[in-house]
């Protein structure tokens, strides 16, 4: 697993240092686009894989404060970088048999995020963190409970109730993780300066 990860930050490492190089002027949209969803795909695995408490039938992690944001930076490409990121970080977790429901759930958690960022680019509004945004947590918390829930009634029925109060522990976690690194970011001027999306 630790070969997957090194990978997908090896393959975009060159990317990277142009963009931090030259702010990405000189690079295709595309390449800078990829280039970031594997490193937020390998930012969202060590936050998925390493910070992580255990639960009934898996563990609750924060990784999903950096799904959000990865949403709001990458738009669509989002899905991609949680999707890996979460994806693998079951599978390096020994909990492969969740790893499909994980690739579809976090997907879906995403969407939220892309929308709100699409309605924020058509005010002009350039923060992560709006009140339109820090409400897209709460959807996408409910989209995690109840994506997890399905899971385990296919994977395991003995867990679908079990498991709700630590994804709901999880959700709320993001939230407020969410809540912190955004306004870290928005400090920062982090989205401008990446200005994937332009």
């Amino acid at each position: 697993m630790t070969e997957i990860l090194y990978t997908i930050v090896n393959i975009n490492a060159r990317a990277l240092r142009d963009v931090i190089l030259t702010g990405g002027k000189k690079m295709n949209k595309s390449v800078k686009k990829l280039a970031f969803s594997g490193m937020f795909a390998a930012f969202i695995f060590v936050l998925t894989m390493f910070i992580k408490f255990p639960v009934a039938s898996g563990y609750v992690h924060f990784g999903d404060a950096l799904l959000y944001i990865a949403s709001l930076i990458l738009g669509p490409w989002g899905i991609l970088a949680g999707a890996i990121g979460e994806g693998l970080a079951d599978i390096a977790g020994s909990y492969v048999i969740y790893a499909p429901a994980t690739v579809i759930i976090k997907a879906a958690v995403a969407v939220p995020f892309i929308l709100a960022e699409r309605k924020n680019e058509k005010k002009n509004i350039k923060r992560l963190l709006t009140p339109l945004t820090a409400s897209m947590t709460a959807v996408s918390g409910v989209i995690t409970v109840a994506g997890y829930f399905f899971a385990d009634l296919i994977i395991d029925k003995s867990y679908a109730i079990v498991d709700i109060p630590g994804n709901v522990i999880q959700a709320v976690g993001s939230a407020v993780i969410f809540c912190i690194i955004a306004a870290a970011f928005d400090k920062a001027d982090i989205k401008n300066r990446i200005s994937i999306r332009s």
